[in-house]
This record gives C-alpha cells, structure tokens and sequence, in this order.
C-alpha cells in the first residue's frame, strides 16, 4: 500500500481553488480559483512569493509553458498569456463564450489545447497564439484532457459520458468510449495505449485503446465525482467530491490508500485538482475548503 505524509496545509486564498500549476522555478507552484487571484507558493518556506495576478472572472484552469509563460483560463471562456518575465499580460484570447475548465499542451507541436464548458476544444499555435482548430464533441462540458506519453493521442472527457481519443497529429477521432453513465470528468494516460477514467458516477475505470477500446477494470473508487486523475510511474492520485484523495497502485486498483480530514488531515469540502511534482516529489491537492495541502508519498 501506498505511504503518504502530510507536509503542510497552505492557506491563503478567500475562495475555492480550482487549479493548481508548477510555478516558474524548483519548489514553486501556482494556485488559483474562485477569488479570482492566481498565486505563486514557496514550497519551502510555505508562504506566498510576491508575485501575483488578479483577473475579472473566477480562474478555472492554468498552463505553465516551459516557466516562460503562464496561460490562465476563466469562467467566462477568456484565456489570459502572462509572460513569467514581465509579469505582463501579452494576450487576451476571448474565443469561447463558456468556462475553460482545463489545458494541456502538446509539445512536439507547438500546440495548447482547451477543453470547455460549451462541449467544444479549441487548439492553440503556441508562438502567434492563432487558433488553428476548434471541434465541438458534446453537448455537455469538457472537464479533462490527456496526452498519451508519446504524444500522439489525445483523450476528451465529456460531460455526456463519453471519452474521445483524437490523433494530435490531425485532431481526428479514433475511438469514442461510453465510458460513464452521469459524465467523464477526468482522464489519465499510464502507457501510450492504456487510460484511466474517473466519473460523475464515483467509479475509476481502466481501457486498452487498442481494438476498439476494452474496458479492462471498473472500480466503485469513491463516494462522489472524481474530479482529477494525476499519476506518476506505477501509481495514481484520485481526487474527488467526496472530500477525499486516494492513492491507487496500478496492478492492485483494490486497496487505495485513503487521505481523508479524520485519519490524514486531509480536505473538509470538496477536492478539486491535484499536482504531482515530481521535482519535490510532492503531491499537491485543492478544493472548495480554500486550501492547498501538500503530501509526501512515499514511493
């Protein structure tokens, strides 16, 4: 079973945390939510640096891109580029009309995706910031994206249950997975072939992409909506509305360890993001309780 240890419960913010990014430099991260305030961590002091970005709407979602630039994404569908360096705001993209509740960038193509609340992605040049795609796939929202390792696939989880895998290379759809009864709500890829998805319906589910798309494990994870999968080698992190994150090893998906408020110190409402930092070997956690808690795991 999977260790972990609570380092410290960061507490600095007026409003929930929705999203949660490496910051620019070893041992920072960036934090930001419904108070409309995006901050950066020392993580070893564990007090806040002086840096700091307001915007007009609740921040939903944040992309650090290679601690040059920092892309924050908000309720009402704006993307703000903020250059690391300047600490100025180089962009303001006001494509969509809805929430942007994720991003993840496809290095080997320059490229930034966005997943939002109006059932649509668009994609992003990272270098004149012009938007080169945009589909509509659902008519529910978007919650998470995943790139497979090698960069070749991308996975869509929708808010209709369903989960689309997507060549990057050209954006089509490969495989449409019925994967959750209420909603997709987020994704993971542990391989190049194999994911993870958790849903509305509390349960964590294993797929081969290959052949079609084989369910290979369903698991009742937790009480409530997954809300993030995050992972590292032979493991994963779930986070959820359940007020818990639990710890899975990946060949025994049946004995998580559990981090809740009672035995761990963990979250009093509900969990909605986590990090790994691989850097600090840490796993950063947040949710509607206003806070940020950092685990050791003990891998």
């Amino acid at each position: 079973m999977i260790q972990a240890e609570k380092i410290v419960q960061l507490q600095a913010h007026s409003a929930a945390l929705y999203a949660l990014a490496p910051g620019r430099k070893v041992n920072t991260l960036f934090s930001a939510g419904a108070d409309k305030v995006v901050a950066e961590w020392n993580l070893e002091t564990f007090e806040t640096n002086p840096f700091a970005i307001r915007t007009e709407h609740t921040v939903y979602s944040l992309l650090n891109l290679n601690n040059t630039h920092l892309v924050i994404g908000t309720i009402h569908g704006s993307m703000h580029i903020i250059d690391l360096n300047s600490k100025q705001e180089i962009r303001h993209l006001k494509f969509h009309n809805a929430g942007v509740f994720h991003m993840i960038e496809i290095p080997n193509q320059n490229e930034v995706v966005a997943a939002c609340s109006d059932g649509s992605i668009s994609v992003w040049n990272e270098n004149e910031w012009s938007l080169t795609r945009h589909l509509s796939l659902s008519r529910e929202k978007i919650r998470r994206l995943a790139v497979n390792p090698s960069q070749t696939l991308l996975a869509v989880a929708c808010g209709d249950g369903s989960v689309y895998i997507l060549e990057s290379s050209g954006y089509k759809i490969v495989e449409k997975l019925d994967a959750h009864i209420d909603g997709a709500n987020s994704v993971y890829f542990t391989t190049d072939d194999t994911l993870i998805t958790g849903g509305k319906d509390a349960h964590l589910k294993q797929w081969s992409i290959l052949d079609g798309g084989i369910q290979l494990d369903s698991v009742p994870a937790h009480n409530y909506a997954i809300y993030d999968i995050v992972g590292h080698n032979q493991w994963i992190a779930t986070a959820s509305r359940d007020k818990t994150i639990k710890l899975w090893e990946l060949n025994n998906l049946q004995s998580p360890t559990r981090l809740d408020r009672a035995k761990a110190g963990g979250h009093i409402n509900s969990v909605n993001a986590a990090l790994w930092l691989e850097n600090e070997q840490l796993l950063a956690t947040c949710g509607d309780d206003r806070s940020i808690i950092l685990w050791r795991i003990k891998l």
